[in-house]
């Protein structure tokens, strides 16, 4: 399959983000920001990889929000398509197409918002493009059968079995899903524009038809679905270097190590930061103390108090 045929690219970013409160309560997971860029920076170059002719980003929970990361982004072709009631992975799809924001013809790429992505797709789209699968997903090497639901494939390269996370498969190799996959139109069209996850909705229904393909591609994929998820994301962008956002207030005298000083933090004389986020208006007052945390919104830390190992967040002023 040539990535002309993908004709649109959807990214699902509408969630409330509930395992990744309380940081959820001041950004969506997708707009977490990231020493370069957002979290959802990586799936959109995903798809600008494809060659989709335009990709789309749903939102519903802080969807404000989530618009103002997405355009601050400034990529061609991203468009929103904001919902006025949560509408699952399924329903967004849905109420994207019947908006007409992927397409009248060809596949469309979905790509799950939470996730730091660096994947070669080609083996995934020559899969899709030489069958009639309804679905085909990514699949990666399985890298812990105990955390992660694990997908089986038949020597044919169809699904044969999705199993739970801890549980053992009837036969087969476990793969890991990272939240990659091509979708046919005619999936795309027999799907309801009413709330709905896609498991029910798309993967057990093909499944049962022997219409649910598999292919395992190259490159790396972290999720980032938890707070703790979140900070080993920035330490790992990091590099063992610290970043300070152009608009935070930091005083001279202050000490990074391995940190993401973010937007619009004030970081008081003599405080010292360790491997943490301190992000989106959170103050930290003189001799302060910061290490292995994530802390964002109104949040002011009392001078020569400590935070070790401590996720924090209190929703904006202005927040929505």
């Amino acid at each position: 399959m040539s990535s002309s045929e993908i004709s649109a690219a959807i990214i699902l970013a509408a969630g409330r983000g509930e395992r990744m409160r309380p940081l959820s309560s001041v950004l969506p997971k997708p707009a977490l920001p990231l020493p370069e860029a957002p979290v959802i920076a990586s799936a959109l170059d995903l798809a600008v990889e494809t060659g989709a002719r335009q990709i789309v980003v749903n939102a519903w929970h802080l969807k404000e929000r989530m618009a103002s990361a997405v355009e601050a982004l400034a990529r061609d072709n991203v468009v929103l398509s904001m919902e006025e009631q949560l509408m699952g992975t399924a329903g967004g799809l849905a109420l994207a197409r019947d908006r007409g924001l992927l397409g009248d013809t060809g596949s469309v790429l979905v790509i799950n918002g939470d996730g730091d992505f660096d994947l070669d797709l080609e083996a995934l789209l020559e899969r899709h493009g030489r069958g009639d699968d309804r679905a085909t997903l990514a699949l990666l090497p399985h890298p812990d059968p105990r955390r992660w639901s694990q997908v089986v494939l038949d020597p044919s390269g169809r699904v044969s079995e999705i199993v739970a996370a801890g549980a053992a498969p009837a036969h087969g190799t476990p793969f890991l899903y990272p939240g990659v996959m091509v979708v046919s139109r005619s999936a795309l069209d027999s799907l309801p524009a009413v709330p709905g996850a896609v498991p029910n909705r798309l993967w057990w229904p093909a499944l049962d038809e022997g219409k649910l393909g598999g292919a395992v591609v190259s490159g790396t994929w972290h999720e980032v679905g938890t707070p703790a998820d979140y900070l080993e994301t920035v330490i790992r962008h990091l590099g063992g270097t610290s970043q300070v956002h152009p608009s935070a207030s930091v005083d001279s005298s202050a000490e990074f190590t391995n940190s993401f000083i973010g937007r619009n933090a004030t970081i008081g004389s003599g405080a010292e930061i360790f491997e943490s986020v301190v992000a989106e208006g959170v103050t930290v007052g003189p001799g302060a103390r910061v290490e292995h945390s994530a802390i964002l919104g109104e949040i002011n830390l009392s001078p020569n108090s400590d935070a070790v190992a401590q996720f924090l967040a209190q929703p904006l002023e202005s927040q929505p």
